[in-house]
């Protein structure tokens, strides 16, 4: 799903797209100048690979998305809010598939890993 940054407005601009098991549901809206603001919230079952026993295992995510979409080179600093840099077009496929691989190349243990590690 593409949205053109010209056609973020004030309003709200809703949106759902799913990938791989993971559902991204959400709104963007207009800032200032070239600012964006998306939120969202990202659900659904992924399947990871343990970092200790390389097993695969199924996880539940439930997590909140937040980012500052910036139409061509961000000039600035932000605390709150990571930035994603885009050209006219706001790539909705392209940042799901981009928060899933954030997600599955952070670390993880499976339960089992975690019980041993407890003990």
């Amino acid at each position: 799903m593409n949205i053109p940054f010209r056609r973020i407005t004030k309003v709200p601009t809703e949106f759902k797209i799913s990938a791989d098991g993971v559902v991204l549901k959400g709104d963007v809206v207009f800032q200032e100048r070239n600012l964006a603001l998306l939120q969202g919230q990202l659900s659904g079952e992924i399947t990871l690979t343990c970092d200790i026993c390389a097993e695969d295992f199924a996880t539940m995510l439930n997590e909140k998305i937040e980012l500052l979409i910036s139409n061509g080179v961000y000039k600035g600093f932000n605390e709150n809010f990571d930035v994603v840099e885009i050209q006219e077009t706001l790539d909705l496929d392209e940042l799901l598939h981009s928060e899933i691989e954030l997600i599955r190349n952070d670390y993880h243990s499976c339960d089992n890993c975690k019980k041993q590690e407890r003990n």
